[in-house]
């Protein structure tokens, strides 16, 4: 059915241009009131810090290999201080924050302190917000933890990719994998909420052995959830290309057999939790508010799609004349897609697909995945089976050129 293997979420995205209504002015459209029914509605808030001490040899994320600004997290707040007071934002309630990079751990311990004291300040947190801080072991430092600790961060993903010492030297990362076991161990014996970690597989030289070790020591650690990447060969990296599809499918069962005899499950495509809510990416599947700060920070509010300048005097210069910022609005449709997508992505096909698609061509596709072993049957609705996780994206992409190819 499928040729090549789609890893990420983003090869399953459809055409975003014939949904955009133009631009709009963020100071004006966000300075509404929301109606009372959609007072309550929870929302999330995407921190970026684009800033890495060093350059991991798999990473194609938004980031530069340099100390943070000075100023970095006094940016950060100013950026807040901007959208506090818009109606819009006044009245809605975040329940999900997430610091993602980059490696928002470079910022330093009193950076960071400031920011995290500032979110409650100026916006309306649930009772039980989750806050997440993306991290490498090498940057958690004692003095980051213990102030995480007093400052009420719940969650974190650690970005460990593998235990393996020369897996470890392969893909840049800092540190053996035995300091990296005993930096999860003692955030585990701290009491964080949940503690998460990065899993890469399928990497160059490593064996089905490696991978059983790996996720030995997740079983031991008892972490509360997973991500677990194939290896994807990024542009300007040093790793040589990833094994073929028939490795990835290995390792790929090796994973989900293993872990779910474990008692872990599948909260979406690439992503096995016991605890785990992941509260930030669920409540995103959900087409949920997400409001971005930072430098190269991305979401969108209201319908209204708004993208940081990753250059950072642009993004100050952003601040300084906030009044003049723009977003892009987007019509409703395009969030209805969205939410299709998030349904995917967590791993089911929604109940009433037949809004998004057209009936003849997707009951024929349906058969087929059914046919091979993708989805099944549970109640009156159909969820991906562990083959159909593992082709999860493709399923995703297909079902949205379904649609896209319908136009509007």
């Amino acid at each position: 059915m499928f040729k090549e293997r789609f890893k990420t979420h983003h090869s399953a995205m459809a055409e975003a241009a014939r949904y955009t209504r133009g631009p709009r002015k963020v100071s004006e459209f966000l300075n509404v009131t929301l109606p009372d029914e959609a007072v309550s509605k929870k929302a999330t808030i995407y921190i970026h810090v684009p800033f890495c001490s060093k350059i991991c040899s798999f990473c194609n994320m938004r980031r530069s290999l340099q100390l943070p600004r000075e100023n970095y997290h006094t940016l950060l707040i100013e950026e807040m201080k901007a959208y506090k007071d818009l109606d819009y934002i006044k009245n809605l309630t975040f329940d999900a924050i997430y610091f993602g990079g980059g490696t928002p751990t470079t910022l330093n311990t009193e950076a960071l302190r400031e920011v995290l004291r500032a979110l409650r300040e100026y916006f309306n947190l649930s009772a039980d917000v989750e806050i997440t801080i993306e991290t490498t072991v090498t940057e958690l430092t004692d003095e980051k933890l213990q102030m995480f600790k007093e400052e009420g961060v719940t969650r974190f993903s650690v970005g460990v990719q593998t235990f393996n010492d020369e897996g470890r030297k392969l893909m840049g990362r800092i540190g053996s994998g035995e300091t990296a076991y005993e930096k999860l161990k003692q955030m585990k014996d701290m009491g964080f909420k949940t503690l998460s970690m990065d899993l890469i597989y399928n990497y160059p030289g490593q064996t089905k052995e490696d991978l059983e070790e790996d996720l030995d020591k997740i079983i031991a650690l008892e972490l509360d959830g997973f991500s677990m990447y194939s290896l994807i060969d990024m542009k300007a990296t040093t790793i040589e290309d990833a094994q073929d599809i028939n490795q990835d499918t290995v390792f790929f069962d090796v994973i989900s057999e293993k872990m779910k005899k474990a008692g872990y499950r599948f909260l979406e495509l690439t992503k096995m939790v016991t605890r785990d809510q992941y509260k930030y990416v669920m409540n995103r599947h959900e087409g949920m508010d997400t409001l971005p700060l930072g430098a190269g920070a991305g979401g969108s509010v209201g319908g209204l799609m708004l993208m940081n300048a990753i250059n950072l005097d642009q993004y100050e210069e952003s601040i300084k004349t906030f009044g003049e910022r723009n977003g892009m609005l987007f019509s409703p449709a395009y969030r209805d897609l969205a939410i299709f997508k998030g349904t995917l992505q967590k791993g089911y096909l929604p109940e009433d697909i037949s809004v998004y698609v057209d009936r003849v061509q997707y009951e024929k596709t349906l058969l087929e995945m059914l046919e091979k072993g993708y989805v099944e049957k549970e109640g009156n609705s159909y969820h991906f089976t562990s083959k159909g996780i593992f082709w999860g994206n493709n399923i995703s992409r297909l079902l949205y050129d379904m649609r896209v190819q319908e136009g509007e």
